[in-house]
Order: structure tokens, then sequence, then C-alpha cells
């Protein structure tokens, strides 16, 4: 019986180890399961902390990213702003000009000497209101006869301002020449001794008979005392060689057929490095109106001049290189052309003035080689094919070739300008006073589009595209102010006014060129430019606020601008044209 005392007890103590041990096992299995649960919960709080660790590096990188291109576009503006005041600087300084008058002051040109002296002011007035930056220095040189003392052959007066100038042209005589000629030749020898120095240069020389010597006339000797004077040319070749050579602008006033041969000669000696552009007065009455538009014309050159070749491009005038092109005015022969499936972009313009692209293909083929050149771009012939119907193309690249000359920004800067003026001339069109007006005539632009060329070497070539349009081509304004007063347009000059009230102030078009359907009801316009206050867009001919005001220093207003209530620009000029 002792010996199972034990035994009993052994089972009992194994019974409650093993209790034990459950309540061990219990615990650990808790314990496991609420690491496991902890790490649970752990796994669930890193991820997160991961997660928002990455939305913060993607946060903070977007934030980066938009200082970034913040920055670039601040850098691009400031760098846009420096480049249009520079543009402006230069066109402010194309205003200024030194005009001389040659003039002939036999008794037979009185009349035109006293108008001369009757209306400078008038005339300088005149000019203000066309050019608000004009300054203006005045020269006279009078030639009379070889027969005469050298003291009274000439009647000189270096460049000065309109009172001394006018107080001078008062005092000149005119006397009797011995013969029907008169020292041309002298009076263009003194031109050269003048203090030149403004950046345009006009002569404008007023005669009613030739220089001496047979090579200037058909009168015969009878009517040239010096019938053999300048035989070989030298002397008039050399002149006209100097006036070259200072860059001047050399405007005859045509008075009598008797002086055609004379200026015939004269441009000969050019050899064909200046034009000697002749106008026929007819009247001395004629004469204010041919001073103004000479001015005038040649201003607007210069002006061309920078506007063509701005001084914002990426490159100087020396480091572009033109396109090495064979020019050909006939249209080519389209059986002998292969066309091509290229890709077409074309926007179209919503409320908010911001266009969206609509991508495109068309069947198209190109000449070879251009037909016609402008300032910035070459013109080529072209034939769209689509929906079995044939239309007449005109495509355009720009010229110069280089780096971020040719980008197709460029192209769609120029897509943007036009699709933007043509929506806003459909808008003035349906204006009540506008549609309901006889003298408002109707404005459409034409439709432009990109086409990108695959070239065999893989490289894209860009060209605008757009219908080929029959007529004579007229430029009506440019982008710096310039208006032709000839024919001022007035629809098209209320337009670019109304553009800019109906941006309020954010948009200008200008730059208005094109043709005049001659039905006297509408316009066909083209390669308009666009000032804005947002300078990121139209591309280099957008000169901001600067343009615009350019603008209204030159406009006035008619009676489209009238009928239209628009407002009095600040900058708009007070004086009237003649």
């Amino acid at each position: 019986m002792a010996e199972r005392y034990p035994r009993a007890m052994h089972t009992t103590n194994t019974l409650s180890n093993i209790a034990d041990l459950r309540r061990v096992l219990d615990e650990i299995e808790r314990n496991e399961n609420e690491n496991i649960s902890g790490n649970i919960r752990l796994d669930a709080i890193k991820k997160q902390c991961d997660m928002l660790q990455k939305e913060s590096r993607d946060k903070l990188s977007a934030t980066e990213e938009k200082q970034f291109h913040a920055r670039q576009d601040l850098d691009y503006i400031s760098k846009r702003r420096n480049e249009i005041n520079d543009v402006i600087k230069a066109l402010n300084k194309a205003e200024s000009v030194d005009l001389c008058f040659l003039m002939d002051c036999t008794n037979s040109m009185k009349k035109y000497i006293e108008e001369v002296t009757n209306r400078i002011f008038e005339t300088v007035q005149s000019l203000k209101s066309r050019f608000s930056h004009l300054k203006i220095r005045l020269a006279f040189v009078g030639y009379r006869d070889l027969n005469l003392p050298a003291d009274e052959q000439f009647s000189i007066l270096d460049f000065t301002n309109e009172k001394e100038f006018h107080s001078f042209v008062s005092m000149v005589k005119c006397a009797n020449g011995g013969d029907r000629c008169e020292d041309v030749l002298g009076g263009l020898q003194k031109i050269k001794d003048l203090t030149w120095d403004k950046p345009v240069r006009i002569l404008i020389h007023i005669g009613d008979a030739p220089s001496h010597g047979e090579r200037y006339h058909d009168m015969g000797k009878r009517n040239d005392s010096y019938f053999t004077h300048d035989t070989n040319g030298s002397i008039g070749y050399s002149m006209i060689q100097e006036l070259i050579e200072l860059q001047i602008k050399y405007y005859f006033g045509r008075l009598t057929s008797h002086t055609d041969k004379m200026i015939e000669q004269f441009r000969n000696y050019t050899d064909k490095k200046m034009i000697i552009e002749q106008v026929q007065l007819e009247d001395f009455t004629n004469l204010l109106p041919f001073i103004v538009q000479t001015v005038t014309q040649s201003i607007s050159y210069a002006s061309a001049l920078l506007l063509k070749n701005p001084l914002n491009d990426n490159q100087s005038l020396k480091t572009k290189t033109c396109r090495n092109v064979t020019f050909d005015k006939n249209e080519p022969i389209w059986s002998n052309i292969t066309a091509k499936t290229l890709k077409v972009i074309k926007y179209t313009c919503n409320e908010q003035l911001l266009c969206d692209k609509v991508k495109q293909q068309r069947s198209i083929k190109i000449a070879e080689n251009p037909f016609a050149e402008g300032g910035m771009r070459l013109a080529y012939y072209g034939l769209s094919l689509y929906e079995e119907k044939c239309e007449k193309l005109v495509l355009k690249e720009f010229k110069h070739i280089g780096h971020g000359l040719n980008s197709k920004k460029a192209y769609l800067d120029l897509l943007d300008c036009q699709t933007i003026a043509d929506y806003l001339a459909r808008k003035f069109y349906r204006l009540p006073s506008v549609a309901a007006s006889a003298v408002v005539k109707k404005i459409n632009f034409i439709m432009t589009k990109l086409v990108v060329d695959k070239l065999s070497d893989g490289k894209n070539r860009n060209l605008t595209m757009e219908r080929f349009i029959e007529g004579p081509y007229k430029k009506f304004s440019n982008n710096a102010g310039f208006v032709d007063y000839n024919d001022p347009a007035l629809t098209l000059q209320a337009f670019s006014h109304w553009t800019y009230e109906y941006t309020k102030g954010d948009m200008i078009v200008v730059d208005l060129q094109g043709i005049d359907m001659g039905d006297n009801k509408s316009y066909l316009l083209t390669d308009p430019c666009i000032h804005s206050t947002d300078l990121k867009r139209f591309g280099c001919s957008n000169l901001g606020k600067a343009g615009m005001k350019r603008f209204f220093q030159t406009h006035i207003c008619n009676v489209v601008c009238y009928a239209l209530k628009l407002k009095k620009n600040k900058h708009r000029s007070e004086i009237r044209s003649t």
C-alpha cells in the first residue's frame, strides 16, 4: 500500500505540471497573438509613414518643379521685357531724321521755294502727328547755274531746326540761269559735305531743269552752254556713289520731262545699290503731301527692317544664315511632283481666347523652290488633295536657319495669332452697329495651319499652310504704329482699337495686311500680329504694352470708332493728319 501513494502523488504532480504548462502555453499563445497583432499594426503604421513620406517627397518635388518653372517664366518674361525695350528704343531712334532739300533756285522755281518756306512748320507738325518720337533736322542746298560768281552759285544751310530753316529759306533769292540747264552736279557735290548724322537720311530734290552735259538731256547744244560737262559721267557717278556711302534715300520731284534722262542716268550710276524714287509733282501745291509721304515712307521702311530682323532674336543678324534657295516664280507642273501624306495641325479658339489643337492628315504637294520671299519667310506653291478636290496653297517657312530659329513653337505662335485674330474679327462684324453700317467692311483672316513634313534624314520640316489668294497684296498697318495714310482703311483701324477694348486691354490685333477684295465690302487678311500683356504668347512680334502704346500714339479715331463708342486712349495723338 505504501508504494501506491507515491505513484498517486507523482500522477497528481504531473497533472499539475501539465496544467501549468497549458497556462504557460496559453499565455505564450496569447502573447504571440498579441505580437502578431502588434506587428500587423506596426506594419500598417510603417506603411502609412512610408506613404506619407512619399507624398511629402512628391509634394516637395512638385513644389520645387513649380518653383523651377516659375523662375523660368520670370526669367523669360524679364528677358522679353528687355528685348522689347531694346526694340522700342531702336524704333524710336528710327524716327530721327535728317531731311535735306536740294532745290533749283532759278526764277521758274520761285513758287516751290516759297511753298517750302510757308509750309515747313505745317509739314513738321503733320509728321509729328504720325510719329510721336520724331526728331527732325532740316538742311537746304540751293543751286543755280555755272555762269554765276562762286559766291552766288549756291545757297547752303547745314542741318538745323525748322525755325532757323524757315528764316534761311525765306531769304533765298532766285536768279535767272544762262541757259535751260543748271548745275545739278554742283548741288549734289555740296550734299556730301553736310553733317549727316541721324539714322534716317532723306534727300528731296526738286527741279525743272536737267544737269549740264549731253549725258543728261536731249535738248541739244544750243540749250546748254556747258554741253561737254561730265562727258564720261565720272562726276555724276562719284556723286551718286557718295550718296550711297552716306546711306541717303533719294527722292526726286518731277516737274517736266526734261529731267527724265538725267534721273535715268543717276539710276544707272547706283549700280542697283540704291533706289532713286521719282514722284510726279505737276504743281507746287502738291509739295507738302510729297514731303510728308516721303518722310513717312522712309521712317516706315527703317522700322520695317527692324521688325523683320528684331533685336530680340536668339541670334544676331551676323550669325544668322539664310537658306540657300533658287526662286522660281512659275507654278510647277503638279503631275511631276509626288504627293505626301503629312501631319497637319489647326487651331480653334474658345471664348477665353485660348486655342486648342486639332490634328489632321492631308495629302499635299509642295513645290521644290520658293516663288517669293518676305522679310522673315519664304513662300512655296502647294496643292492640297482632299476628298477628290484640289486646292491651291501657299506654304511658308522661315528663311533663316540655325538653333531655335525654326522651332515648332515659332510656327504655332503664328497659328495662335491668326486664329485669335479671325475669332475677334467674326465677333467684331456681328456687332449691331457694325453690321448695320454701310461704311464698315467685313474682315476675314485666311485660315492658317501647321504642316509637318518628315524629311529623308528623319528631321521634321515645319511650314505654315494657307489657301492661295489672287489679288494685289497691301500692307495697311504694322505692329509698330505705322498706318498707310494714303489708304487708312477706317474699318481696320477701328477693328484694332476695338480688339483692345473687347479684351479689356489684354490684347490688340495689329499688322493688318492682305487684299481689299474690291467689292467695297470685305478684306481678306493674313499674317497679323498681336500685342498682349502675356509675353509668353504670340512670339517676338508681341511688343506687349509698349506695342499697344505705339498703336495709339498714331491712331486717329474715325467714324467707325465713334459709331462703336470706343473710348479715347490716354496715348492717342491729339493732332489730326492733313
